[in-house]
Parts: structure tokens; C-alpha cells; sequence
């Protein structure tokens, strides 16, 4: 009887320490996939709006002065503005939750989720920001070409090359580890973009064949060494690259886009017809087109297409077309008489524009319109 009891208590202790460890990975596995909301600098975030009596701000309009804005985007900690001295960022109340100068002679903004990558076009530096810091700082030895950030906070940047390359694209995490980097021996890269997951780089470039210019879309895995697609074209320049939620590339160019996958399941082109592109705006979901006829400005089409390569629908639209920004499920586009927010089918409002609208972007439910000194709501 003692032995049995032995046993069983022996049994029991046993039982107990498989659900203590089945209890530890179970939270350290909870953990990982909810670090971006527990991760001590949201913390930091989340202490600080608590102190101050939570999100400030008066709502919109806001006044912007002082500083020429170059670019707006929508990031998950708000509205994100580039001005020619500093970077700022706007909750949904209309307040301002931080500002940093940055000193960049000629700067450009990329986002995505809470990343915002700003880089000295022309020149050697750039900085990856979230909003409780400067993730990272960097001088490259070459001059930047384009750069984009992906949503694990890993980014791209193209440079100029010596050595008889033409230019060069490096890849690093967000603790500017070196991740990947590719030598162009003739190809002249204009723009580089990310997959979500970091995983995929795409870019787009020229470069002369037998007299004439020869644009090309490639597509990486930064798990191999050389381009797993590669896709020419003598007929469009390509000059713009994105990639899709699903990991879907659209290489946009001056008369027709490409839409093409790592696996190159997907290779479909897109004309514009007899349409002159204005702008464009590609979301996660979709990739707009706002297209207007040659020598006129006064209304135009607008092309949506899907991550298919299969065109979603045309709607028209009135009056100057003047700026376009991607939405989770579609595009918004400013024009001189309205505001035109789209989804996956097609328009789903429009609204009145302000007169002096320059730029145009969303913050959650709201589309907000950037006039000459005055950040507004449209509707």
C-alpha cells in the first residue's frame, strides 16, 4: 500500500508539472503573437495617454503652419504628415502626438503599420520611426534612389553602385542588421517595395537594349540569390512598385501596370487605353488608376484592378484630378469639385472637396483633406 501510494502521489507531481509547462508555453506562445500590443514601448504609449487624460486634441479642422507638407499617409498610431523639417503624427481627435525634426534636404515617406521609414532622396540618410522612437539611424556610402518599409519594420533602399554595377538594393531589419543585397549589372532601379512579411522584394528599372529602353519588373525571394521573376517591357516605362496584402506585385508604368506573383503564377499586364494616368494609389486590396484624357484635366476614369490582374470595374470622375491615397479596402481621390472614396466593387461616396485641397488621405473612418495650411474632414 505505501509503494502504491508512493506511486500515485509520484503520478500526481508529474501531471502537475506537464500542465505547469503546458501552461508556460501556452503564455509565452500568447505573447508572441500579441507583442505589438504588449510590447513595453506601446506600454510607454498607453501610460502616456493615460497620465494625459487620454487622446487630446479638439477635432478637426487643424491648423498646419509654418512648414510645407510634402507627404500624408495613415499609419496604425494615426495620420502621419512630412513636412520640409519635421515628422508628424495626428490621432483621431485632431491632436498632435509627436513631432521630430529631421533635417533631410530633399525627404520621402514611407509606411506601413506602425513604421514610418523617411529617407534623403539624392542623398545618404535616412531613419526608421515608430511613435515612442527613432528605431534606427543610417549614413549609406551610396546615394538613395528609393526605399520603402514593410510591416515587420525590415526596409529596402536602392542606391547608386561603382564598380561597374549600375545600382545596388540592400534589405535590413529593423536593428539595421544586413538582410539582403542585390548588384545591378545593367538595370537602372527606379523603386523598390516590400512584401508585408518582409519576405518578397520587388523593383522596377531600365535599361537600354539595342538603342531602345527596356523597362523590367523583379520580383525576389530573399531566401534565394538571384530574381525569381523577371518580367520585360519595351512598350511602358515602369516607374513605380507595390506590392499587395496577399504578396501580389503592381509595377505601375506611364501607359499600362503589371500585376505579377513570386511563384509567377500571375503575369498580366494592364493597359491604360487611350487614357493618360494622373495618378495612382495601390492599397491592400486593390490597385486604382485615375486617368484622364490627353491635353484635358477636366474629369477623367478612374481603373481599378485586382491582385488577379483582372480589372474590377472604371468609374468616371469630375473635375482636376489632384491627389490619390490607398485605403485597407480601396483608394480616396481628391479632385478640384470632389472627394471619391472606393472599395473593392466601386464608389462607395462622394463627397464635397475644399477648394484649396492639395492632399488626401484617411484616419480610420475619416477621409481628411490637407489644404493650404488646414488639415479637414471631407463630408
Amino acid at each position: 500500500p505505501k509503494r502504491k501510494r508512493r506511486r500515485g502521489r509520484s503520478l500526481l507531481r508529474l501531471l502537475l508539472r506537464l500542465a505547469l509547462v503546458a501552461v508556460l508555453v501556452l503564455g509565452i506562445l500568447l505573447v508572441y503573437q500579441n507583442w505589438d500590443s504588449i510590447a513595453p514601448e506601446s506600454l510607454v504609449i498607453w501610460l502616456e495617454e493615460r497620465l494625459s487624460g487620454g487622446q487630446g486634441g479638439d477635432g478637426f479642422p487643424v491648423e498646419i503652419s509654418g512648414s510645407e507638407v510634402l507627404d500624408m499617409a495613415e499609419t496604425q498610431d494615426g495620420l502621419a504628415l512630412l513636412t520640409d523639417t519635421a515628422y508628424l503624427v495626428y490621432n483621431s481627435n485632431g491632436g498632435e502626438v509627436l513631432r521630430r525634426p529631421h533635417g533631410f534636404s530633399s525627404p520621402i515617406m514611407k509606411t506601413a503599420g506602425k513604421w514610418t521609414l523617411i529617407a534623403e532622396a539624392e542623398g545618404t540618410r535616412l531613419r526608421l520611426e515608430n511613435r515612442s522612437s527613432t528605431q534606427s539611424e543610417m549614413t549609406l556610402e551610396k546615394r538613395i534612389i528609393s526605399a520603402a518599409v514593410a510591416k515587420n519594420g525590415s526596409f529596402v533602399v536602392s542606391t547608386e553602385s561603382s564598380q561597374g554595377y549600375t545600382s545596388e538594393i540592400a534589405v535590413y531589419s529593423s536593428k539595421e542588421k544586413l538582410l539582403y543585397r542585390w548588384y545591378g549589372e545593367s538595370l537602372t532601379v527606379l523603386d523598390v517595395a516590400l512584401s508585408a512579411d518582409g519576405q518578397y522584394l520587388a523593383a522596377v528599372g531600365v535599361a537600354a537594349q539595342a538603342g531602345a529602353m527596356k523597362s523590367t519588373l523583379l520580383i525576389f525571394d530573399l531566401g534565394k540569390e538571384s530574381p525569381v521573376v523577371q518580367l520585360d517591357d519595351t512598350e511602358t516605362m515602369l516607374f513605380a512598385v507595390e506590392f499587395f496584402e496577399n504578396g501580389t506585385a503592381a509595377a505601375v508604368g506611364d501607359t499600362g501596370m503589371w500585376v505579377a506573383n513570386p511563384s509567377g503564377a500571375i503575369q498580366q499586364k494592364v493597359g491604360y487605353g487611350d487614357g493618360e494616368l494622373a495618378g495612382f494609389a495601390v492599397g491592400e486590396r486593390n490597385a486604382s488608376f485615375a486617368l484622364q484624357g490627353y491635353g484635358g484635366t477636366d474629369g477623367g476614369e478612374l481603373l481599378v484592378v485586382n491582385p488577379s490582374g483582372d480589372q474590377a470595374y472604371t468609374a468616371a470622375y469630375e473635375g482636376t484630378y489632384r491627389h490619390m491615397a490607398p485605403t485597407d479596402s480601396g483608394a480616396v481621390l481628391l479632385t478640384s469639385g470632389h472627394v471619391y472614396k472606393t472599395g473593392t466593387k466601386g464608389v462607395e461616396k462622394t463627397l464635397d472637396a475644399p477648394r484649396d485641397g492639395r492632399l488626401i488621405g484617411t484616419l480610420g473612418h475619416k477621409v481628411i483633406v490637407l489644404g493650404l495650411t488646414t488639415l479637414s474632414e471631407a463630408g
